[in-house]
């Protein structure tokens, strides 16, 4: 092997081990806490309307198109709320009304429940790094490693938790399952919801809550 293609390993060996160790917390989404109805009815929902309870109507209708998505991407016929009520997420009764008027046999209830920060500190730590010094008699390079110290650091996390519930609307409504997600760090809201929905989706189909 030629002295610059070793040269560039030992870069790369180095700039891996420098990036394993520096880098935190990615973010991410994963489903915290889960609940399902033991004496719910054994028979999946078909058909599914998606309220969002959100105040900015915008994220209203991200959250709501991307659970309707993952939905019907499984063949569950979903709609989101906003196509009846585009200004605000309906009430009790108009959500009763519509559920009886479509025949909506599930409702998906989709909400933030709150964003809280966490701070953890990364210690230093000390790392080996090549210097190559090339010899003026022979023109080869020789290799010398120095330490290198790295400082340690604060590394603080935004967490954001979501809840989805699912409720069959069969003879009685009743909740047959809830779940509550942990997001680290999401770029946005949009972000976040489609991490969620991709998550709790399938989760509800390997469930049996939502027909396969």
């Amino acid at each position: 092997m030629s002295s610059i293609s070793v040269r560039f390993a030992l870069i790369l060996a180095s700039s891996c081990l420098a990036a394993s160790v520096l880098g935190g917390c990615t973010g991410g989404t994963q489903l915290v806490e889960m609940w399902k109805d033991p004496t719910a009815s054994s028979v999946p929902i078909h058909k599914m309307l998606v309220v969002a309870v959100m105040r900015d109507q915008l994220s209203r209708r991200i959250w709501e198109d991307g659970f309707v998505s993952q939905l019907e991407k499984r063949g569950v016929t979903a709609t989101p709320s906003y196509d009846r009520f585009p200004d605000q997420a309906p009430d009790t009764l108009q959500l009763e009304d519509l559920v009886q008027e479509r025949a909506y046999d599930g409702v998906l209830f989709t909400h933030r429940q709150g964003t809280q920060t966490q701070t953890t500190y990364v210690p230093g730590y000390t790392r080996l790094e090549p210097v190559w010094v090339r010899s003026r008699w022979s023109l080869n390079y020789n290799t010398y490693w120095r330490e290198v110290h790295e400082p340690g650091y604060v590394e603080t996390d935004k967490i954001v938790h979501h809840r989805v519930d699912v409720w069959t609307t069969r003879n009685d409504w009743r909740m047959v399952w809830s779940g509550t997600t942990e997001s680290v760090n999401p770029t946005s809201s949009r972000d976040a919801n489609r991490q969620i929905a991709k998550l709790i989706v399938p989760e509800l189909l390997a469930q049996g809550v939502i027909a396969r």
